[in-house]
This record gives C-alpha cells, structure tokens and sequence, in this order.
C-alpha cells in the first residue's frame, strides 16, 4: 500500500518517491466503462441456434455442386477442395439458364417446405408441445 494505512490510494496515482513521475497521473477522459456504440469494431455474437428445430434447406448452387462434385473429382483428380470448389462455382456460373433454373425451383420448394416446417415446430414450441 502506498497510502498511509486506513486511506485509499487514489486510481491513477504513482507510488511516492517514484523517479521522473508526476505525483498524480491524469485520469484519461472518454467513454471508459461503456459499451461500444453500434458500428464500432469488434467481433459479432452468434445467433443461438435452437435444438430440435427443423434443417435449413440448401441453396440451388449447394444443390448443383452435390450433384456434379464427384463427376468433377472424377475427370479432375489432381485437383485440391479449393480448385475444386471454383471449378464447381465457375461451372455454375457459365451454366444454362434453362438448366439452373431446374435448380433454383427446387432450392424455392426446399425453402418453402422449411419454412411451414419452421412455423409448425414455432408454434409447437410455443405451447410446449416439444421433446427438448
């Protein structure tokens, strides 16, 4: 303690008879203690996932690549998950319309089955009709 003994030390001050030191350091002024302001830095909080829910569906181009991947591994076997994966995703890009549209129809009814899905489990949930 560097306070004669009963007294508090005040925050910010040096030991006595520290060499080259200000007897009392200045405090600095701003927003210590607060919580950040929106749009500042800093990582993001995950959202919860709730158990027992249903599965999110997978998207037309997740749809494409489960199809076509192991064609595409086959006639390229020397490539790595990485070129692979921009093979599959420049392979999608150059696709016919006509072809990928089969895709996003089916990618559209996944979603649409996940979201009654969604809401029947939600209102399950609600009333406690759930076995979490």
């Amino acid at each position: 303690m560097y306070a004669p003994q009963g007294q508090m030390q005040p925050y910010g001050t040096w030991p006595p008879g520290y060499p080259g030191m200000p007897a009392a350091y200045p405090m600095p002024m701003g927003k210590i203690g607060k919580a950040p302001e929106i749009g500042t830095k800093g990582r993001r909080r995950r959202k919860k996932v709730l158990q027992g829910g249903p599965k999110k569906p997978a998207t037309s181009f997740v749809l494409f690549s489960n199809t076509v991947r192991e064609e595409v591994k086959a006639a390229n076997p020397g490539l790595s998950f990485l070129e692979l994966g921009k093979k599959l995703g420049e392979m999608w890009r150059e696709m016919d319309p006509a072809v990928r549209k089969e895709y996003e129809d089916r990618a559209t009814a996944a979603k649409d089955r996940y979201l009654e899905e969604k809401k029947i489990w939600l209102a399950q949930r609600a009333a406690g009709m759930t076995q979490d």
